[in-house]
Parts: C-alpha cells; sequence; structure tokens
C-alpha cells in the first residue's frame, strides 16, 4: 500500500533514481560487511578547536550540574530520559533495555530485528550507545583536573568498542546512531587532548573506531529521493565532523562535500520562516543543535558557510525563541523523542534537579544562549552555556527572551503562531503534515492550542509517550483526541495506518490554511481551517481571540449537511480541581482552579451541549506518561455548527 502510494506521488524520474541509489547503497554495504575490522586505517585524529572554554567565567551553578553528573556516571548511574539516573553498573550492558528487561542479539547487525513489539525499546540502548554522557565525563575533568573523570571515560569508550566491534549488534543498526556516536567521540578526544605518550596506543585504537564509523554511515547512509528527515541530516553532520576531526588521504574532498551537502540540506529541511518541515518541535530543536554543530565545525576550520545557510540557521533560533516563555521552555508539538547532539546545562539540570513527573523535554534556555553568541540577537537564554565554544565574554543570568513587545509573531510557512495578552500566551497550531505530507513525526494537532498564564500552563499538548513500545500507547499520543482540538465522529483529522508497521505514517488527510491574523480594538484575533474531515464533507474552522482584559475567546465553526458527532477536549497538564457548574445545555461552564487563582470557562451553542472532566494521560518527557485531566465539551448537530468556548481568570 505504501508503495503504491509512492507511486502515486512521485514522478517516474524521481523513482527511477531512487531504485538506482538503493542498489548502489546495497552493494556498498554488501562490499563493507565482514571488511571493517581489517579495512587499515589511514587516518589520524587531530583536534579541530571547537572547544575555546573561558573556564573562569563558567557559572557556579554550570560547574555544579555538570560535576554532579559526571559523578554519577562514574558511580554506575546513567540519565536516562525520563526515567532518571538508572543503576546499570559500570560499565553498563550496551544491549539493554532496562524497562523491559529485553536484549538484543550480538549477531551482525543486518539479522537484528530492531522493533519486535514484545515491550521493549530498541532507543534506551540507542540512546545510552549515543556516549553522550563522555564529553560531560571530559568537561567535569577540564572543570575539576581530577584524572578519574577522564579515566572513566577513557574506560567506557574502551568497553563500549570491545562489546561493540563494527558492524554487530544492534547500536550498528543504523547510520543515525553511529552518527550521533561519532560526534560525541570527537568532542570527548578534543576536551581530552593532547595526550600523554601512554595513552597513544588508547588514542591510536579510538581513531581506528572512528574510521569505522565513517565508513559505516557512508554505506548505510539514510539519503532518499523520496523523503528525508533528521536522520538523513544526523548522517551528514555526523560526516562532516568526523572529516573534520580525521586527517588523511581524500578527507578534504570528503569534507568539503558533506559540508556542501548541509549547506544545500538546510533549504531543503528548513522553511523560509525557520520550521523545521517534520512538524515537530522537539524534531526543531534537534535539527537546531545538528546545524548549529556544524557551524561550529565551519568556524573551527575559518570556514565561512554560504550566506543562505546562516540566515536560515538564525530563522531556526528566531522560532524557537518565539515559542519559548520567560524559562525557555517550548511546548511540545509533534513528537518528541529528547533527543540531542550533545547534552547541554538544561539537559543537566532537567536529569538532576527536577523529579521524572515534572521533566521538560524542550528546556531549551542554554540553546538560545549559543544562538545569541552566534547571531548576536536578543534571543536570551543562559549565556553562559556558550562559554565552552569561546564566543562570548560574560556569563549573563538568564534573560527573558520576550522583550520584544510585540503581541504575536506568525510564521506562514511552518503554520505557528505565537499570541500574548498580559500574562495569556497562546501557541496555535496549523501546521502542514510532515515532509510534505508523508507523515514522519507529524501528529493530529491541526488547529489545536497550548495555553499558559503566567509561567503555568492551562492547556498543554499531550506530547509524545514512546514510539515502539507500545504501538496502541504510540496511537493514543498523535491522534486528535490527545489534542486541543475538535473531533468530528471519532475520526481521525489524518487517518492512521491500522497495522504496527506505521507507527511513523498517517495518510495526508489534513490540509491546512495559513493563518490570518487581525488586530481590531485591542482585540488580537487568529485563524485558520483543515479539511482532515472532507470524507465526512466538513471542514473546520477555528478562530482566537485575545482581549486585553484579558481573556481568551475559541470559535469552532464546522459547516455540513448531515449528521455528525463533535467533541472538543482541552488538556490540563495535572490532575485538577475542576468544578463543573452546568454539565448540560447550551451553555455550559465550569471552573478550574490553577495555581492561586481560578480559571473560568463557559460554552454556548446552538444545540445541547455535554461538558465532563475524565482522566487522562500526557506525557512531557519520552518515556514518562503521567496522570492529568482532559475537559471534554460534545455534542450532536446537523448542518452548520458554532461552539464558543470563553475562558477568563481571575488571581
Amino acid at each position: 500500500m505504501r508503495l503504491l502510494t509512492v507511486v502515486r506521488r512521485e514522478s517516474p524520474v524521481t523513482l527511477a533514481r531512487e531504485v538506482l541509489w538503493r542498489t548502489q547503497k546495497r552493494w556498498r554495504q554488501k562490499y563493507l560487511r565482514g571488511k571493517l575490522e581489517t579495512l587499515a586505517c589511514p587516518v589520524t585524529y587531530r583536534p579541530a578547536g571547537i572547544y575555546q572554554p573561558k573556564l573562569e567565567q563558567l557559572r557556579k551553578k554550570e560547574r555544579e550540574l555538570v560535576l554532579r553528573y559526571a559523578d554519577g556516571i562514574c558511580a554506575g548511574e546513567f540519565p536516562c530520559f525520563a526515567y532518571g539516573p538508572v543503576s546499570l553498573g559500570f560499565p553498563p550492558r550496551w544491549n539493554l533495555d532496562f524497562v523491559s528487561g529485553g536484549t538484543w542479539p550480538e549477531l551482525p547487525a543486518a539479522a537484528i530485528q530492531v522493533v519486535r513489539h514484545d515491550g521493549s525499546d530498541v532507543k534506551v540502548p540507542w540512546e545510552l550507545s549515543r556516549l553522550q554522557f563522555l564529553p560531560i565525563l571530559a568537561k567535569a575533568w577540564r572543570l575539576s583536573g581530577e584524572r578519574r573523570y577522564r579515566q572513566a571515560g577513557k574506560d567506557l569508550l574502551s568497553n563500549w568498542m570491545e562489546k561493540n566491534p563494527a558492524g554487530v549488534g544492534v547500536n550498528w543498526t543504523i547510520a543515525m546512531e553511529a552518527a550521533l556516536r561519532a560526534i560525541s567521540i570527537c568532542l570527548f578526544l578534543e576536551l581530552l587532548a593532547p595526550w600523554p605518550e601512554e595513552e597513544y596506543a588508547w588514542s591510536t585504537r579510538v581513531t581506528q573506531c572512528l574510521w569505522q564509523h565513517l565508513l559505516f554511515i557512508e554505506a548505510h547512509n539514510e539519503f532518499s529521493h523520496l523523503s528525508r528527515g533528521n536522520h538523513y541530516l544526523s548522517n551528514i553532520v555526523g560526516l562532516f565532523c568526523l572529516t573534520t576531526f580525521l586527517h588523511g588521504p581524500g578527507m578534504e574532498r570528503r569534507r568539503q562535500r558533506y559540508r556542501r551537502l548541509i549547506e544545500q540540506e538546510i533549504l531543503q529541511q528548513v522553511y523560509e520562516d525557520g520550521g523545521n518541515h517534520e512538524a515537530s518541535t522537539g524534531y526543531h530543536v534537534l535539527c537546531v543543535e545538528m546545524f548549529t554543530n556544524a557551524l561550529l565545525l565551519m568556524r573551527s576550520q575559518r570556514t565561512n558557510p554560504a550566506p543562505t545557510f546562516t540566515l536560515r540557521l538564525q530563522r531556526m533560533y528566531q522560532l524557537l525563541c518565539a515559542l519559548a516563555d520567560a524559562r525557555g521552555h517550548v511546548p511540545q508539538l509533534g513528537d518528541c523523542d529528547d533527543g540531542r547532539v550533545e547534552l547541554l546545562s538544561d539537559d543537566l539540570e532537567q536529569m538532576l534537579e527536577t523529579t521524572p513527573e515534572d521533566r521538560h523535554s524542550l528546556a531549551v534556555s542554554g540553546l538560545l544562549g549559543i544562538g545569541e553568541s552566534l547571531f548576536g540577537d536578543s534571543y536570551g537564554g543562559r549565556k553562559s552555556e556558550a562559554i565552552w565554544y569561546g564566543h562570548i565574554s560574560d556569563s549573563a543570568e538568564n534573560l527573558n527572551p520576550k522583550v520584544t513587545g510585540q503581541r504575536s509573531l506568525t510564521f506562514p510557512n511552518s503554520g505557528l503562531a505565537v499570541a500574548r495578552s498580559g500574562d495569556l500566551e497562546v501557541v496555535f497550531a496549523a501546521m502542514p503534515n510532515g515532509i510534505g505530507g508523508k507523515g514522519s513525526h507529524t501528529h493530529n494537532d491541526k488547529l489545536s492550542l497550548t495555553v499558559k498564564i503566567g509561567q503555568e500552563e492551562l492547556f498543554a499538548d499531550s506530547g509524545t509517550g514512546c514510539y515502539t513500545r507500545s504501538a496502541e500507547l504510540r496511537n493514543q499520543f498523535r491522534s486528535t483526541s490527545a489534542h486541543n482540538t475538535v473531533q468530528i465522529d471519532g475520526q481521525e483529522q489524518n487517518r492512521l495506518p491500522a497495522s504496527t508497521g506505521g507507527l511513523f505514517r498517517s495518510h495526508d488527510d489534513a490540509r491546512v490554511s495559513p493563518i490570518e491574523v487581525e488586530e481590531k480594538n485591542e482585540t488580537l484575533t487568529l485563524r485558520a481551517s483543515h479539511d482532515g474531515y472532507r470524507r465526512l464533507g466538513i471542514k473546520h474552522t477555528r478562530t482566537v481571540r485575545l482581549t486585553p482584559q484579558p481573556s481568551l475567546t475559541v470559535v469552532d465553526l464546522v459547516n455540513d449537511s448531515g449528521s455528525h458527532y463533535f467533541q472538543a477536549f482541552f488538556h490540563l497538564p495535572r490532575p485538577r480541581q475542576v468544578t463543573i457548574e452546568q454539565a448540560r445545555g447550551k451553555e455550559i461552564s465550569c471552573h478550574i482552579i490553577q495555581g492561586t487563582g481560578v480559571v473560568k470557562m463557559r460554552c454556548q451553542a446552538p444545540v445541547e451541549l455535554q461538558m465532563a472532566c475524565v482522566p487522562a494521560k500526557i506525557s512531557s518527557a519520552y518515556g514518562l506518561v503521567r496522570e492529568a485531566t482532559t475537559i471534554t465539551v460534545s455534542g450532536n448537530f446537523r448542518s452548520s455548527l458554532e461552539v464558543l468556548s470563553h475562558i477568563s481568570w481571575e488571581g
């Protein structure tokens, strides 16, 4: 079925190019298989100068976080996703999913079934084997001078190489994992350099391992003429990193090629307004980090990137800043798997100082600080994060990135609008389906809202939960009912595949209109529509109004000539005290205890409505599913229907 869909969408020329590419890729893999261990290593490792830290300017808080994290690793405590530090031993078992207890066999990678639908999640061993704790151990050594951190990193890397020979085991099954791991190793070695003479033999073994990573990624490159996203981007950024740190025959030619590919790919994967084309804020953050890593590598070589690359990356930061609140927290829209290129101070803080139940995947103040140091714009954020890269000369505390004074910012290509009135903040999502409608990390969140009053969420996105551990949970969290929008007749905005093999696919049903913005008499109005229910003969239009009181009004209009049932969902991020004052009628209402205040919600329609408050699930970090509350407003209607929901608050 998927092949038929591809055939319908793509031209014969594109399909022929794809067939040729896949044939060449299979030949490369066949040639490489079994030779990774025997091929001579013609390259040497050389530091690139990406780290130029002024450690005396680093904030005490960041020092403490790095050292605490490193102490935990030395004790065999490995933070992983929202599970918190987990006692895995020193060294850990690299092929273990510690949640389910499942392991993957030590077989040639091509023979391993990665997704087994038995409750295991391959992302757990993959995440551990990205080795992103290695640069933190090296930073701890640089900060403290204690050699035990350096030795711990060396021991863990040596054990990983011993237990994961090239091309064998679950950690060699896809190029993305090899690419992110290679970046971690390169940055680790950069921080350890220069090496004493007694470490030369060890560094030679590691260089051989990096050479194997380069060959493996090239042979398993996740490029496609049909559809490509963050996997392929990680491949070419990883290869650019490797060819920057490795020196030898052919490296300069490769390095220039991968730099050009990265400069081209940002125009493919990032809209003109700075949004990532996978319809996901989580993957927007990951791709910002990947492109930033590439920019830092270019600058370390005194290479000027193409102006189009720099401008597009700057716009990615501008969109990220617009979405972030004063704490640097970005709402989850679409998939989020907590993926990073390098662990920053926000990540360490979330792992070490935030309980799993309170963890927020997209805390990005440190990343915004790096953006400010690179581009000089007032993104705000934790600027001391950038001290490791030698780009700034001060260590300012967190800055509020919302000093622009603008009441709304709209990103027309990405289908996002951010609006503020007083202490009210609304993010309105009318994002096109990811990668030109091919799905990827898209959720059924058309015309969904996230709402904050002050720094506290009122209506939140339900998040991601997991990928392959549970197909049912995966589809639940990407479904229409998991978002603050309207569902008709229990149907999905984009139909989801029934089989477990379709966890990263959906039908391209819902097309969205551009977001219209109007400001009149101090009232800010946002409006958009989608036609995901056109198979039912229905178009859904949502209008959002922010008034200066402030208050929020949401008007949902659906048009049709038949009989239908609708549900509107409002997801509260935690179990909340909700009192329903009027449960049935053409006007229904409730109030919600929000911090020290009270939020009042009133809904009106020309038909009888019903309001209910039900227990729900929400995920604010990958692997975390916790209790929440959902308010539903539902009813039956004929022909067109307009439902008005008015939200105001006191205190």
